[in-house]
């Protein structure tokens, strides 16, 4: 209620959802993007290393092959230098060096045309080896330079082989050996610098996939940090500056489009953080302002409500009413209708305001503004455009901006409230809400006036009641006595018998007093509430011993201590009254010559039985005029929530019963 009296502004609701969503699907994309993008340099990456092992593998192999044929080259050299000490042991007559040279020879030439057209070679022990065809044309011109030079050192080394010492031959033959053994040298120099040559490209494409590979790792990197580290960075510096409510800054992330639609997603909330923040500032404002005056009007509408509770007078209650809903309301007129009996009509009861502004007394019930009105359920705003016309015992001035709410007690509408007001627009929701509580009110207070002024004529009418019992019990009986004792003083003196009616005359004398002392304590009794202090019991049986005696009667007293009747001092002078009322009535009207009072306990109540043995009469009849006396007893019997019975026939006595329930007392 409080939030809707406050009017809570419009960033209440969530400002945060259509961003978010924005921003949830702008992260989907980059990292669906970004993935993308890593996926690639992984494959690239990937790819890059699988060249690399395989470059490198190649290149091992190469070394390999170029470490044997270098091998295979330098053992040519020392094949050369064998031969020639061969073929000088041989010359100097050594038969055995003659297999050993031809195998040197046979190996010779197996490795150089090898080493030239590629082919198997003997390289170790019983294994041979596969060389590839070189294509490198240095080396192919060195090995032809030795393939010519071996033919010539191969006839030499025969000759000398052949012949028997000879000097120049040996030397024709050394220096043959030094040339062909620097010929060979110079292949396996050849070898060793194509081998170098490789293993630097081999280097050389390492270091240039290394390059590729740290070109890959920095281009990931910068993707990564542009795409993702610094934007995100970015962003959540932003979200820190929003967490510490500075949103005058706008938010702007460069990076890829999704991060900058992300950006533009965070500066939209932030927009709409500043706009509420900005609201919020303004609402709140107002806030103490308006709640301090929701206090004032409920403070104003409790005393209101306390002044006319406090008031019992039903027109009291209703002019009151029409005042405080003025006053309170800050309208130029106020009035209150209230239904009529038959449910037709509602009639004008009081008006607080000029006289003029009410055109009309009654407007039919059934209109289709007092229907509308009578039927809501709180205040209703009209006008004279609005709400079926307005109220129309309000004339036109007055109509301009009204308010009208129903009187309702529980489901049934008693009336209604209206105020007026000739400013446009004079009554708000709150104008609303504060008539219908205070309808709510006036209505409690009607009740409340409307129960004490039936309560006042309900207690009247037993006051006026208890006293012509009183009158009836005392006075009336008395008098009747009176009447009797004064028509036998007149029958005397007419007969002569003045003794008697002298007698007579001191007994009304008498009678007259008592009268008298009856009518000062029925006086005193009706001034004074204070309860007789005598308990019922003795009282009644006082009351039985004053009666017999008076008319001569024989009494019978009966009561058991145990069932002595505890209740109230107004139900014992209820109780009191009505067994009196039964004595005097069977003293004077039964021609009785006992009578007795029982009193005790029957279950849940107590009783009090009269019997005596009179003339009776018939219950079926009605009494005589002028005597109340049963009726008066049931009234008093009823009074305290008991009843009476009577059983009587005519020449068979009276019993009359007074039953009432026993009362829970502290």
């Amino acid at each position: 209620m409080v939030a809707t009296y406050l009017n809570v502004p419009r960033w209440v609701n969530p400002i945060f959802h259509p961003s978010l969503n924005v921003i949830i699907e702008e992260l989907s994309t980059m990292i669906k993007h970004l993935q993308t993008q890593l996926i690639f340099l992984f494959i690239a990456f990937t790819a890059l290393v699988l060249v690399s092992v395989g470059a490198t593998y190649w290149g091992l192999q190469a070394q390999e092959q170029d470490a044997l044929v270098i091998n295979l080259s330098g053992r040519q050299r020392m094949l050369i230098q064998q031969m020639t000490r061969l073929a000088l042991q041989l010359q100097s007559g050594d038969e055995s060096a003659s297999s050993a040279l031809q195998e040197s020879e046979q190996i010779f030439g197996q490795t150089l045309l090898a080493l030239q057209s590629g082919g198997t070679a003997p390289y170790l022990t019983d294994s041979v080896v596969n060389l590839p065809a070189t294509t490198d044309t240095q080396i192919l011109t060195a090995l032809h330079d030795v393939e010519t030079n071996w033919e010539h050192y191969r006839f030499t080394l025969e000759t000398v082989a052949a012949s028997s010492d000879s000097a120049s031959l040996q030397i024709t033959l050394e220096e043959q050996s030094d040339d062909l053994v620097q010929r060979a040298d110079a292949v396996v120099h050849l070898y060793e610098t194509a081998s170098t040559a490789k293993v630097n490209r081999l280097r050389v494409i390492q270091i240039l996939f290394l390059v590729f590979a740290m070109m890959l790792l920095a281009v990931g990197a910068w993707i990564i940090r542009r795409s993702l580290l610094k934007p995100l960075q970015d962003l959540g510096l932003a979200a820190k500056r929003l967490g510490e409510n500075m949103l005058d800054a706008p938010i702007q992330v460069e990076g890829p489009e999704e991060m900058r639609t992300l950006s533009r997603a965070f500066d939209e909330m932030r927009s709409r953080l500043h706009t509420a923040r900005g609201e919020l500032i303004q609402w709140n404002a107002t806030l103490e302002q308006r709640v301090a005056q929701r206090t004032k009007e409920l403070e104003t509408l409790n005393e209101v409500s306390r002044e006319i509770s406090s008031r019992l007078d039903i027109q009291q209650v209703l002019n009151s009413v029409t005042e405080k809903a003025r006053t309170l309301l800050g309208g130029e007129v106020a009035s209150l209708c209230l239904v009529d009996e038959n449910q037709q009509w509602l009639k004008l009861q009081t008006l607080s305001g000029p006289k003029h502004a009410v055109v009309g007394n009654t407007m039919r019930a059934d209109n289709q503004f007092a229907n509308a009105v009578l039927e809501s359920d709180g205040a209703m705003i009209c006008g004279v455009d609005a709400c079926r016309g307005g109220c129309r015992m309000l004339s036109d001035e007055y109509r301009v901006s009204h308010l009208a709410a129903p009187l309702r007690i529980g489901d049934r509408t008693i009336g209604a409230l209206c105020v007026g007001s000739p400013a446009q627009n004079q009554f708000a929701a709150e104008s609303a809400d504060m008539l219908t509580k205070l309808a709510n009110v006036a209505v409690i207070a009607l009740e409340n006036a409307r129960l004490f002024a039936q309560a006042e004529r309900v207690a009247t009418l037993e006051e006026r009641r208890r006293v012509a019992a009183e009158m009836h019990d005392g006075l009336g009986q008395t008098l009747s006595y009176l009447g009797l004792m004064t028509d036998q003083v007149v029958e005397f003196l007419s007969d002569g018998k003045e003794v008697s009616a002298l007698q007579r005359l001191h007994k009304t004398r008498e009678t007259i007093s008592k009268a008298t002392s009856d009518v000062r304590r029925a006086i005193n009794s009706l001034m004074d509430e204070t309860p007789a202090t005598k308990d019922l019991c003795t009282r009644l049986r006082d009351t039985l011993d004053e009666v017999a005696s008076q008319h001569d009667l024989e009494s019978v007293w009966r009561s058991d201590a145990d069932a002595a009747p505890d209740c109230s001092p107004q139900t014992a002078e209820q109780v009191y009254n009505i067994t009196r009322e039964a004595l005097t009535n069977a003293a004077r009207h039964a021609n009785a010559k006992q009578v007795s009072v029982q009193v005790g306990r029957s279950n849940e109540n107590y009783f009090v039985t009269v019997e005596d043995d009179g003339n009776g009469f018939d219950i079926t009849q009605p009494a005589p005029g002028g005597h109340f006396g049963l009726q008066i007893m049931q009234a008093r019997a009823k009074h305290i929530g008991g009843e009476i019975e009577v059983q009587s026939t005519p020449g068979s006595g009276t019993r009359i019963t007074l039953m009432w329930p026993i009362e829970e007392r502290e």
